[in-house]
């Protein structure tokens, strides 16, 4: 059993630049297996205007970073990791 993602509002999802493919693979996996709403999934390309406590999802060639944003400042943004998924 995989376990549903808590969040409120939209989930982050942070491509830097990898193939539609993947994405969509990215995208169904966080629907399908971990509860996230298709419509509150905000594709991002570069980590900018991701509000506190929001849910940023890193796509990596072979997984998911899910992390959730603890502070931004002057551009940056630090979020812990939660969780990895793998993308197999």
């Amino acid at each position: 059993m995989n376990q549903k993602i808590d969040y409120s509002g939209q989930v982050y999802l942070y491509s830097s630049g990898m193939p539609l493919d993947l994405i969509d693979l990215a995208k169904s996996k966080l629907v399908n297996e971990y509860g996230v709403l298709a419509e509150d999934i905000v594709l991002i390309e570069v980590p900018e205007n991701v509000p506190m406590g929001a849910i940023m999802v890193t796509l990596w060639p072979h997984y998911l970073s899910v992390s959730k944003v603890k502070r931004v400042r002057d551009g940056s943004i630090y979020a812990p990791q939660l969780f990895n998924i793998d993308l197999d």
